[in-house]
Formats: structure tokens, C-alpha cells, sequence
């Protein structure tokens, strides 16, 4: 059944330091906070129409018994977030400027445009969640 509108898609994340990952996603890689909210430790952000939520992992909500939990094995990509910048180049080395840890260096794919991949604080060995930026 597709035949219903979506205003807007959106992801939640499980974190294993709430304070952490907050600050990864706003401080640098610049998304909005919508909310934020204290008990237990979830938030709501935004960047180019695109909706995150974050929550402290190890509870679960009103509405359901679900508990999210950061995965247990950092060698297995479960998700991977993608933003597409204007200049790749650029962005790479402002993130890397602030201390962005990459799972590699740029990189520029036959097909064109380049891309890379910074690792989400939680996930610090390896890319179960990383976010991909490259040119449109």
C-alpha cells in the first residue's frame, strides 16, 4: 500500500553516550535541535529535511517494548546515513580539522563526484553507522 503521503523520513538511532553522539551531529556535522528531552535522553534533530532521533539506548518508549541498543558487533554495517555537500573536498577538511574520525580518506569513485565516510562516535572501530558525504 504506497499510496499514502510522507511528509517527511526520518531514522532513530540508539547511543551509547547520548551526550556524545548529540554533539557529533550538532556541533559537526551541523544538525538543528527540534527537541530534546531528559528522561530517558532522546532527541530530535534536523538538517536539509532530513529527521534523526537520537535515544540514550537500554529503554524503551510509551508506545511500544522495543529497546534500542547500539550494535554489539562494530564490525557489521547496519545503516549508513548519506548528506550530499556542494564540495566534498572542503567538507572533508573542515571535519577533519575538527578531529572527525574517517573511515577512509576521500575518495573519488570512476563514475565521479567523491565521496567519504566520518564514523558516528558510537561506533568508533568500524562503520555499523557511518555517514557518507559527497557531491550531488
Amino acid at each position: 500500500m504506497a499510496g499514502f503521503g510522507v511528509s517527511r523520513a526520518g531514522a532513530i538511532l540508539a547511543a551509547s553516550d547520548f551526550e556524545r553522539s548529540l554533539a557529533f551531529y550538532r556541533d559537526l556535522l551541523g544538525f538543528e535541535v527540534e527537541a530534546l528531552y531528559d528522561d530517558p535522553p532522546y532527541a530530535i534533530l534536523s538538517r536539509a529535511g532530513m529527521r534523526l532521533s537520537l535515544a540514550e539506548q537500554g529503554h524503551t518508549a510509551p508506545d511500544h517494548d522495543v529497546v534500542m541498543t547500539a550494535p554489539a558487533d562494530p564490525s557489521r554495517a547496519a545503516a549508513m546515513l548519506v548528506l550530499e555537500v556542494e564540495d566534498a573536498h572542503a567538507v572533508y577538511e573542515a571535519l577533519k580539522a575538527e578531529g572527525a574520525d574517517f573511515v577512509a580518506p576521500l575518495y573519488s569513485p570512476p563514475w565521479g563526484g567523491h565521496r567519504f565516510f566520518v564514523l558516528d562516535p558510537d561506533y568508533p572501530d568500524s562503520p555499523p553507522f557511518a555517514v557518507s558525504l559527497g557531491e550531488a
